[in-house]
């Protein structure tokens, strides 16, 4: 049994072991609530410290990246990552980090590696999705050109909340490049958006962007004023310095200043983004090509190519424009192609550089089909027609170009060209040789202002041009052929101002021909150059000239002279021997020269002359009505008068009243033609002396007649020896003949004539060294070789005479003198 008293000690030392127990419990209970309380609040100060520090972080980046160089944007992206290695996972900071990343890559083409390695390193749980993080997967998007997922998360964007980003308003930088990168984005909007956030932002990209919107706008001066002020806001930015030197050179103005400032950023003392330096680069390599200096300046081109970005789209449109004026159509075509430009700018290019090659009437058929409100439609249209020396239709083209692209010098120089042959020539010359003497390599410029001096000699007088004026043309163009690119209408320009000469120096034919031979090899796209050689060769008696004129006339784009003149030629053939019938392709020819427009009486008079051709009296007598129209037209038309009088046949008496009527009525200096026809009618009636005068007096009046054909002097050259010889005047005759070839340096016929007269005289050695000229002009001529044979045997080289006489009825084949003279050869064969 257990004492009371016992129970009663026991439950009162319990009572004081639990008191101890709950004192101790109470007292371990409050220093474990002091100690997490302690522990509480220094987790708060350390919370509080890591969001002042993250503050700190964000604020300095903030600061950073408003001032917006990338020497700014690389400072806060490493003081960023020092921030991220005490605060490791922060979603603020690795946004930030991301959105400067970007910035650098998008805007300066650095750190790309880097970029999409910090956005790769974004969370991607919704709980930390932040709006810094979210414009930076926008920005990359943009920059490698994915533009309907940079539209599309940039939309989601802009509905995030940007408390703690450190480019507030950045979502209209991302939206107005948007607006560059996209040829439908509305530039207007875009500017205007930008233009109302610069008030408050002071952000240096987006007043950059600002200047980028009005130069894709096209408002130069607007964007050349932001500039300045942005220049003024960061002294420091050197990308606004590449940009300057870029807009001016993109607008051809100030291209010393351009040189220097890109010397200097290019030079190794500015630190440069490599989109910056890709500008500096372009900007001089422009002012090498407008030196001049073409490979020198296409390799800094070819340099900054390489690094422009699918959106910096002025850079390079003026990268391919530099392509263009180096004529380097291959170079232009494969950056076409990388360029991935859309429709119609990739066609507008295109058509471009068929401007370039030349081939003007391709590029005019191609820019027909293009949207005709485009600025570059109107450029490429207003230079083509000055091209191709349609002016009148180029001055509308050209004044919109002005408008819409004011300040291009190719547009002054070409209004300049069209002012000289349709307006003040004076004025046109003031201007060109301003523009020329500015900018020496400019497009025609030098061409141009040749041209002008054209117009101001011509408009001095018809009959006696201003001959300083002249001499200024030729040493402009000269000069357009040194300087500029395709200068095939300068060598035209030489050839036609070198065959003002012609009739005081017969030589020049030569020069002429080469100049003109020139012409084609430099442009043969543009039928203009081949047309005018073709009407020269015909119009000289170039052996040629048929086949030249049988192509060209299969050419698009040309006038009505080429199938004419073609027409003509043939007629000519068969009147003097050279073939015993008319082309069959003769009435094509004259129908195709009738649909462009050809003057109704060269139709006429030339469909007479063929008709004259006939043994048939109903043609003579239609041709002879054909004739009298022309005649009671103008009854001072040589051409109708001399065949009206053919028309009469041996109707002597009626034939001399109208050779005297024609004397009558045209000047003295015009009348040679009707003295060969009074020649023809005196020989007939076998009055030698009579129709050798005739035939001397014809020849000496159309020789001093500047309007004289080839055919016409070759006629009555010919005529004229002919008739000295049966008249037994060996002596004049000979003399003609080398009248003849000094007049006509280039005609194998002339030198033929030549030969026969001298072998005539007994000048068998100066006869030799004729027909061989002859031959050398002409190896088809068969009565050039019988000619030689002849010579042959004086030298009694019978041989060398049966081969002669042998090639000449090969090649009298298939001719008109086929049948006249088998009977001779084979009688000069049979004798030897």
């Amino acid at each position: 049994m257990v004492d009371p008293r016992t129970e009663r000690q026991r439950d009162l030392i319990g009572d004081i072991h639990a008191q101890q127990r709950r004192k101790l419990f109470r007292r371990v209970a409050l220093i474990v609530a002091l100690f997490i309380a302690l522990l509480l609040v220094a987790i708060g100060l350390k919370l509080l410290a890591d969001q002042r520090e993250q503050a700190e972080c964000l604020a300095d980046a903030r600061t950073g990246f408003a001032q917006g160089t990338s020497e700014d944007l690389d400072a806060v992206a490493k003081g960023l990552e020092v921030c991220l290695a005490e605060h490791t996972g922060d979603p603020e900071l690795l946004g930030a980090l991301a959105l400067t990343r970007a910035q650098l890559a998008a805007e300066f083409g650095d750190q790309v590696e880097q970029a999409e390695a910090a956005v790769a390193a974004l969370p991607e749980d919704a709980k930390h999705i932040t709006h810094d993080g979210e414009l930076a997967r926008v920005m990359l998007a943009l920059d490698r050109g994915e533009l309907d997922e940079a539209r599309e998360r940039l939309t989601a964007v802009e509905a995030m909340p940007d408390t703690k980003s450190i480019a507030p308003n950045h979502e209209v930088w991302v939206s107005g490049m948007l607006a560059i990168a996209d040829p439908e984005a509305d530039l207007d909007a875009a500017i205007d958006r930008v233009s109302t956030t610069v008030q408050t932002d002071p952000s240096i990209s987006i007043q950059r962007l600002l200047v980028v919107l009005h130069m894709h706008a096209g408002d130069s001066s607007t964007a050349l004023e932001e500039l300045a002020r942005a220049r003024e806001q960061s002294r420091t930015h050197n990308g606004l310095a590449a940009d300057e030197a870029l807009y001016n050179a993109l607008l051809r103005q100030k291209l010393p200043g351009v040189a220097d400032v890109a010397d200097q950023l290019l030079g190794g003392e500015f630190v440069l983004s490599e989109r910056d330096r890709a500008h500096a680069l372009l900007a001089r390599g422009v002012v090498h090509v407008q030196n001049g200096e073409i490979d020198k300046g296409m390799e800094l081109v070819d340099l900054a190519w390489a690094s422009l970005p699918g959106w910096d789209k002025l850079s390079r449109a003026l990268a391919l424009e530099m392509a263009m004026e180096a004529g380097d159509g291959k170079r232009a075509r494969k950056w076409i192609d990388e360029a991935g430009l859309r429709t119609p700018e990739s066609e507008i290019y295109d058509a471009w550089v068929e401007l370039v090659e030349g081939e003007v009437m391709t590029a005019l058929a191609d820019l027909a089909k293009l949207p005709q409100e485009h600025p570059r439609v109107a450029l490429l249209q207003g230079l083509a027609l000055v091209e191709q020396g349609r002016f009148a239709e180029a001055d509308a083209w050209l004044a919109r170009a002005d408008k819409l692209l004011p300040g291009r010098i190719d547009v002054e120089v070409a209004r300049a060209r069209v002012e000289a042959q349709t307006g003040d020539p004076e004025l046109a010359r003031r201007k060109l040789e301003s523009l020329a003497e500015e900018e020496p390599f400019a497009p025609r410029a030098w061409t141009g202002l040749g041209e002008a001096n054209l117009a101001v000699a011509a408009k001095a007088s018809k009959a006696k041009p201003d001959e300083a004026a002249l001499k200024d043309a030729r040493r402009a163009f000269k000069l357009a052929i040194q300087r500029e690119r395709l200068p095939a209408e300068a060598h035209l320009q030489v050839a036609l101002l070198a065959d003002r000469k012609r009739a005081d120096k017969p030589e020049v034919v030569a020069e002429v021909l080469e100049q003109l031979a020139k012409a084609v090899e430099t442009n043969d796209h543009l039928p203009r150059y081949a047309e005018r050689q073709a009407l020269y060769m015909a119009e000289v008696g170039d052996r040629q000239a048929y086949a030249a004129l049988a192509k060209i006339v299969e050419r698009p784009g040309i006038d009505w002279q080429a199938p004419l003149a073609l027409a003509k030629l043939v007629v000519d053939r068969v009147e003097f021997g050279q073939a015993s019938e008319l082309d069959p392709k003769f009435d094509a020819w004259v129908t195709q020269a009738e649909s462009l427009a050809a003057p109704a009486r060269e139709l006429e008079l030339l469909r007479a002359r063929a008709l004259l051709l006939s043994d048939v009296e109903a043609d003579t007598k239609t041709a002879e009505l054909e004739l009298l129209a022309l005649l009671a037209l103008n009854e001072a038309d040589i051409d109708a008068r001399v065949y009206y009088i053919r028309t009469l046949g041996y109707d002597r008496d009626k034939a001399v009243i109208e050779i005297r009527r024609g004397i009558q009525v045209v000047p003295e200096a015009q009348t040679g033609r009707f003295y060969c026809e009074w020649s023809t009618i005196m020989s007939r009636g076998a009055k030698r002396r009579p129709a050798a005068m005739y035939a001397q007096t014809c020849w000496e009046r159309l020789r001093a007649d500047p309007s004289s054909s080839t055919v016409q002097l070759l006629e009555a050259g010919e005529q004229a020896v002919r008739m000295l010889q049966r008249d037994k005047r060996p002596k004049p005759a000979m003399s003609l003949g080398e009248e003849l070839t000094d007049h006509l340096p280039k005609s194998s016929i002339a030198w033929r004539l030549r030969a026969d007269a001298e072998l005539f005289a007994s000048k068998a050695a100066e006869a030799k060294a004729s027909i061989e000229k002859s031959l050398e002009l002409d190896n088809q001529d068969p009565l050039a070789h019988i000619l030689s044979g002849d010579l042959w045997m004086r030298f009694g080289r019978k041989d060398r005479a049966k081969e002669s006489y042998e090639t000449a009825r090969e090649q009298a084949k298939g001719t008109a003198l086929e049948k006249e003279l088998g009977k001779e050869l084979k009688k000069k064969l049979e004798s030897l």
